[in-house]
Order: C-alpha cells, then sequence, then structure tokens
C-alpha cells in the first residue's frame, strides 16, 4: 500500500521505486538535497511508512511483556526503539514506540504494520489492549539536518526541547501534531505525525517558511519567516539512503530480518538486559553471556563504479565471510560504501576482502561505523 497525502508535482520530483515501493527517489539535485541536511534541514515524506495505534488499559504492559526493550516505565513524551523477535530470538520487525497521554504510536518500516499488528494480537489474548493499523490516518514528515529544530520551531512556536526518543503534542499552523525525536540519518531528525487530511498544507508551510526567511535575509538580514532562517528544501529516498548507510543505521527489511538476531546488529539501542521477560530473550540473553556473536554489522568500502546487489556474497581468502545488505555512491567517501555482515573470524585476519559484483570479485575494505558522525 502506497500511502501519501501530499503533493509534490511541483517540486521536480523524480517517482521511482524504493524497494519494491513507489517512492519521491529526488528532487532533481540528489547533491544538493545532501549538502542541506549537513548544513541546515530536509523535508521527506514518510507518510508510507507503517504506523500502529495502541490503546487499552494494558497497552504498555503488554507490549513491554513482548518486545526487546522497556516499555512499562515510559511516561507520556517518552519513547523507545524495540524489536519484535520470533521466540528462536529472530528479528520480525523493529519498531519506534512513541508514548502519548492516550495511545501509544508505533512506527514501522512501509509494509510492516499488518505483519507486526498480526504478531502482537497472537499474544494479546487476555489484555485489555487493541490494536489499529492507523497508517492511511497520518501524514508523516520527516525533518532532518543540522538545523532541523529551527525549522520546525517556526511552525510549533516555543517547543520544549526533546531528547533522543520524546515527543510532544502541540499543534503547528493550527494543525495537531505530534513531533518526535527520531534517529534516520544521524543528524538532528524529527517525524511530525499530523492528520493525513492536513499534511499537504503542514508540508508546504515549511517549505513556504524557509522561502520566505530566505527571502528576508536577502532583504535585510532579519531570517524571519516560519523557517528561522533555514533553507528548508525537499530530500528523496536516494538521499535518505546515503545518509542513512553513512550513518550505519540498520533499517527493517534490508538489514534487519528473520536471519538476523539483535546482538548482530542493534543490541545497544533496541534491548534491555533487565527488564525481565519477553518474546525469544532466552536466545538474545545466551548469546550475551557468550561473549560476541559470530557476525556483525560491518561496513564496508567497495572498489569499482557498480553497486553490488543486496545479499551479494562477500569473501575472505576465497571462503564465504558475509553478504551485504544496502550499498549506495557515498558522499563523506569517495566510492561505494556498504553495510553488511561479515563473520567475526574473517574480520580479526585483517586484510582485504572482495564483494561480488556481476559476477566478478571487487576488492573491498572493512570501515568502522558510522562513516560519519556529525559529532566529531
Amino acid at each position: 500500500m502506497h500511502v501519501t497525502a501530499i503533493s509534490h508535482d511541483d517540486l521536480g520530483a523524480v517517482a521511482g521505486n524504493f524497494q519494491g515501493r513507489p517512492a519521491v527517489l529526488h528532487y532533481g539535485d540528489a547533491a544538493a538535497e545532501y549538502r542541506a541536511v549537513r548544513t541546515a534541514a530536509g523535508l521527506s515524506d514518510l507518510s508510507g511508512r507503517g504506523k500502529l495505534r495502541m490503546t487499552g488499559a494494558d497497552r504498555q504492559r503488554f507490549l513491554h511483556r513482548v518486545v526487546t526493550n522497556d516499555v512499562e516505565q515510559l511516561g507520556p513524551g517518552e519513547g523507545v526503539y524495540a524489536c519484535m523477535l520470533t521466540p528462536q530470538g529472530k528479528i520480525i520487525s523493529d519498531m519506534t514506540v512513541h508514548v502519548r497521554g492516550e495511545d501509544l504510536l508505533i512506527d514501522v518500516e512501509p509494509g510492516m504494520a499488518e505483519v507486526l499488528r498480526d504478531t502482537l494480537d497472537r499474544y494479546a489474548l487476555m489484555d485489555d489492549v487493541e490494536i489499529s493499523d492507523v497508517t492511511a490516518q497520518y501524514g508523516l514528515i520527516g525533518v532532518s539536518g543540522r538545523r532541523a529544530d529551527d525549522c520546525i520551531q517556526g511552525l510549533a512556536g516555543p517547543l520544549t526541547p526533546l531528547p533522543p526518543g520524546g515527543n510532544a503534542e502541540t499543534e503547528l499552523s493550527g494543525v495537531p501534531a505530534t513531533v518526535a525525536r527520531t534517529h534516520r540519518t544521524g543528524e538532528q531528525d524529527y517525524d511530525i505525525y499530523v492528520p493525513a487530511g492536513s499534511a499537504d498544507e503542514i508540508w508546504k508551510a515549511l517549505l513556504a517558511g524557509a522561502e520566505d526567511s530566505e527571502g528576508d535575509s536577502e532583504g535585510d538580514g532579519a531570517g524571519g519567516g516560519a523557517g528561522g532562517g533555514v533553507p528548508c528544501v525537499p530530500i528523496g529516498y536516494e538521499t535518505l539512503e546515503v545518509l542513512r548507510v553513512e550513518a550505519g543505521i540498520p533499517r527493517c527489511t534490508a538489514e534487519l530480518d528473520e536471519r538476523i538476531i539483535p546482538n548482530e546488529a542493534v543490541k545497544d539501542r533496541a534491548v534491555s538486559f533487565t527488564k525481565g521477560c519477553y518474546i525469544g530473550q532466552e536466545p538474545v540473553v545466551m548469546m550475551e553471556h557468550r561473549g560476541r556473536p559470530n557476525r556483525l554489522l560491518s561496513g564496508l568500502v567497495i572498489e569499482g563504479e557498480t553497486l553490488p546487489e543486496p545479499s551479494a556474497v562477500i569473501r575472505k581468502d576465497g571462503k564465504e565471510a558475509g553478504w551485504i545488505t544496502t550499498a549506495v555512491h557515498g558522499r563523506v567517501v569517495d566510492g561505494i560504501i556498504a553495510l553488511g555482515f561479515v563473520r567475526r573470524r574473517s574480520m580479526a585476519t585483517g586484510g582485504p576482502m572482495e564483494v561480488e559484483v556481476d559476477g566478478a570479485p571487487a576488492r573491498a575494505e572493512i570501515a568502522d561505523l558510522p562513516f560519519y558522525n556529525p559529532g566529531s
């Protein structure tokens, strides 16, 4: 299901398929979009992401009992990243849980809302919980960049600074909204949830605010307008994917699937080892006590001009050592950069590896993640 309530036709949008789903790939100049995020702010239409709403008296206690992270101790305005696992500890879906006054709002990758809802429903037999797929009811606008908070402040008015994972229920230009601090590009990232019927209005207001402020700054240097002097430009999924890979952030259906246990990729963000039981806990705890897993999410720099396909084989000394999950043409690194899973044993010996690209080997080097850290 492709969900968006935002018009992109007058912005030079180039549409295509991203991970098999219709999406805006870029707006004519992907390099400019990238620079905007690194220096100011960019807007992305994330309305197609899955969204679940959980209500009922037992909602936090129930979700706490089945997912990998601590949900029960959160108060309104707080949030957490977590995973839903199989009993064998493999990842079904990751999620970001936003605790609001009357409900939990859960964000998942496009196409995963129904999967997660059905999985949760199987465990909610005796609980006062109702789980609704509200993907089509909310527009979702991402604001990312060094000055993303300035971009939002112009519409929201004074907004209490949000810690990572925090959210606030507010109004943007009179429209009820939930603004949440998220983790998408490694820069300052915010998600803005608004009623689907108002999403285009808020999208245009954010862009118009930036345009107004640029015009003002050219005239008298005042920098007024909703954008607060911050050029806030639309960015497509191609730029988002480059930023994500440079930040070393795994994504469900790309890095995270039923082959992967959280310890291999998202343990530090997604798992609480003090919260008590949850579905799939035993394999996760056993691996933690045993030591580091046999393979880990890794960064690679790959020679050549052609991107390897997802699942391309990584080899070390002629032996299979792992596989590629996502590869992009980097910007902070000149060349092809990729995320993939590599056996620890293969990394320990050092030296180059090879990645299969179009049936031929391409030299690759392991790189520390993230490729780029905005705070450094």
